[in-house]
């Protein structure tokens, strides 16, 4: 009833946002920490629902803050709304650890559609938050992914080949989002040399985890290589270049197609006349420095032998008058 409410033209943009807020505020209160359901299939069950609504509900609720945002000169006012906002994605992409197999297994696609309803509407002055949530996000999706391959396989409680491949959706809706709103953050250059360097480094296929990891570490590149195909920084993929370049020489088939294609898409001519161009602006504002310092030394000698002749003078002018 309450993510119906939403689709009512009748419902203002103020009330969408007072409602977005409860929800979120019981929703982090009630899972923002371990849950203690009975058993699996009655909280799959209900956490398929919660999903739903926490989609609705953010995704109605954030364009009404977007638009209240936009059409207001205090903008701390709503600063609250948007870091609740962020509270609750991240509890999504950070959940308890005796409840993130369930979440990457079954609900990674939710969780993928979440942040890409989030991240467009986000302010600017939120990107700091942001990145940081997103990285994390990135990160411990990463480290499952790998940890799920060192597990027993036949193991019938925990589906790990589905967690992996969860927590690899999870790692492309964060890193994707890093290389459309922050390419320039430290976080993009960290993973991807983290996840394309490993790649090219790896070679290690002799035992059936090595080649789980193998599997799951191409896996994790082509998602690295989706999102800078997205990415509206060339600086980025210049940064890139070595590893994209090392990539299309690779077994896997899919992760040359996908260097290849980012590769190809590279506007290389104007990327180096760019770099020329910031090279010869620093070169210029060096020389420029240069002689700002050559001046500035010389008005010191020129100060230095005003102040020896008014000393001189002084001198002068004192023995006349003993």
């Amino acid at each position: 009833m309450v993510a119906s409410s939403f689709d009512s033209d009748e419902l203002s943009n103020e009330a969408k946002v007072v409602v977005m807020c409860s929800v979120l505020l019981q929703y982090l209160k009630i899972y923002g920490k371990s849950e203690n359901h009975e058993n699996d299939k009655a909280r799959r069950k209900t956490s398929a629902a919660r999903y739903d609504i926490i989609t609705s509900v953010i995704d109605s609720g954030i364009e009404a803050t977007e638009h209240l945002d936009s059409n207001i000169s205090e903008k701390a006012t709503l600063d609250s709304i948007w870091d609740r906002i962020i509270a609750t994605v991240s509890s999504l992409l950070l959940p308890p650890a005796d409840n993130r197999y369930e979440n990457y297994a079954h609900h990674s696609k939710a969780i993928l559609n979440i942040v890409a309803i989030v991240l467009p509407h986000l302010p600017p002055r939120k990107f700091s938050l942001a990145e940081t949530m997103l990285q994390n996000g990135a990160n411990q999706a990463v480290e499952v992914a790998f940890e799920c391959n060192e597990k027993n396989h036949h193991d019938g409680d925990v589906p790990y080949a589905l967690v992996a491949e969860g927590a690899v959706h999870v790692f492309l809706s964060c890193f994707m989002g890093l290389c459309q709103k922050m390419p320039t953050c430290p976080a993009v250059s960290d993973l991807t040399l983290k996840i394309l360097g490993g790649t090219v480094e790896s070679e290690d296929l002799f035992s059936e985890n090595a080649v789980l990891q193998s599997k799951t570490r191409q896996s994790l590149a082509i998602a690295v290589c989706e999102s800078l195909k997205t990415t509206p920084s060339q600086d980025l993929l210049v940064g890139a270049f070595p590893l994209l370049c090392r990539l299309t020489n690779v077994e896997n088939d899919g992760l040359r197609r996908a260097a290849g294609k980012i590769l190809g898409g590279m506007n290389l001519s104007e990327a180096i006349s760019r770099e020329r161009q910031r090279a010869e602006q620093a070169d210029t504002r060096a020389r420029e420095i240069e002689e700002e310092n050559i001046a500035m030394l010389e008005e010191i000698e020129y100060l230095q032998a005003e102040n020896e002749e008014l000393q001189r003078q002084l001198a002068v002018f004192s023995e006349e008058f003993t």
